[in-house]
């Protein structure tokens, strides 16, 4: 690795580390401060600091862009300011050895932020929202609470038992099965039941049926029931608990059953769309901080402009999530948006710098 791109790429590095720093601490002492009033009506002090150390995943999955753009800037205006870009410039040397140390940096991050929205932030989502319903909102836990599904003439109970090894929901199962006028004709009692490809996959199973005799009874270790009624059926999982490809088959599945699928493809692409805008970023710092002259003004009006634009992507990225769930916009298209503007604005300064 050439010493000048260590050097710039260590630099940057440690602005982005920096930022990072910066904006957690101010968002766990706003969100600290937020979440005190409920000390005492359901929240304990364990409760809290577990609370705010699962945001933080929450927190760099989401602003990992804003984070890049800010660090940038920052770092682009301090070699701007000390005369490094004119000397780099006067040893006949391109702006492209200072773009591609940025752009290194920021696909770290954005290796980064896609590791943590796929593997991390969808576990630490589950628990936070248990946290915020239940002793926060004070909102029953709904993980925990028996559901009864119909499927035609068939009724299903369930008791949720956690989970399996390879992470589907197993649950207790009854199913009661009724002729046209109502009277049952079946009884099925599951030990263990998980639902995957359209069917019930039971474990120690009882088959209950009426007879003459009184009713006969027939035990089997396992059994298939094919049927509509999913553990889902009731309350659909939530997007922020989801990994990349469960979204792209839970999506699938809805199109599938003629059911609106919008929230669940607009969370799919954004696992994909928010590490590629960190790339932007990256970009859109140095089109607007790379001067070659040191003068405070135009070096300070690149920063702000970063910070203006870096809160603009997050009224942008609030507002096409409420885009995508209204059906305003497709939601693939919606994901994306955020992305088509930054590089749109990056390419109009880069072309506009070059004299275009």
């Amino acid at each position: 690795m050439p010493v000048l791109f260590r050097w710039l790429f260590m630099g940057c590095m440690a602005r982005v580390a920096l930022t990072l720093a910066t904006l957690l601490a101010i968002f766990l002492i706003a969100e600290s401060f937020d979440k005190a009033r409920y000390l005492g009506h359901g929240l304990t002090t364990g409760l809290m600091l577990e609370y705010l150390l699962l945001k933080i995943p929450f927190m760099v999955a989401g602003f990992m862009p804003v984070i890049v753009l800010l660090a940038a800037s920052l770092f682009v205006s301090d070699l701007a300011r000390h005369h490094e870009i004119v000397a780099l410039r006067a040893a006949g040397l391109g702006v492209n050895k200072v773009v591609l140390p940025l752009l290194a940096v920021a696909v770290l991050a954005a290796a980064l932020n896609f590791a943590i929205g796929e593997w991390v932030a969808p576990v630490t989502n589950q628990r936070l929202d248990v946290i915020e319903n239940v002793n926060i909102h004070h909102r029953p836990d709904t993980r925990h609470g028996v559901q009864w599904l119909k499927d035609g003439r068939r009724f299903f109970r369930l008791e949720p038992l956690g989970q399996a090894a390879g992470g589907a929901s197993r649950f207790h199962l009854i199913m009661l099965e009724t002729d046209e006028k109502g009277h049952w004709i079946r009884r099925v009692d599951a030990a263990r039941a998980t639902y995957e490809d359209g069917a019930w996959h039971l474990r120690r199973v009882h088959v209950s049926v009426p007879a003459a005799e009184g009713m006969r009874l027939k035990r089997l270790p396992e059994m298939t029931l094919p049927s509509a009624a999913s553990p889902d059926a009731i309350a659909p999982p939530s997007p922020r608990h989801m990994r990349l490809f469960e979204l792209l088959r839970y999506a699938r599945q809805l199109d599938e059953a003629g059911l609106d699928s919008a929230r669940f493809r607009f969370s799919a692409q954004r696992k994909l769309a928010t590490p590629a805008l960190c790339l932007i970023m990256a970009l859109l710092a140095a089109s607007l901080c790379m001067h070659a002259g040191s003068r405070s003004g135009r070096i300070s009006w690149g920063v702000a402009a970063a910070i203006a634009l870096g809160l603009g992507s997050y009224v942008v990225d609030s507002a096409v999530q409420i885009a995508a769930g209204a059906a305003w916009l497709p939601p693939e298209f919606a994901a994306w948006l955020p992305d088509l503007i930054a590089a749109g604005f990056t390419g109009f300064l880069l072309l506009h710098q070059e004299g275009y």
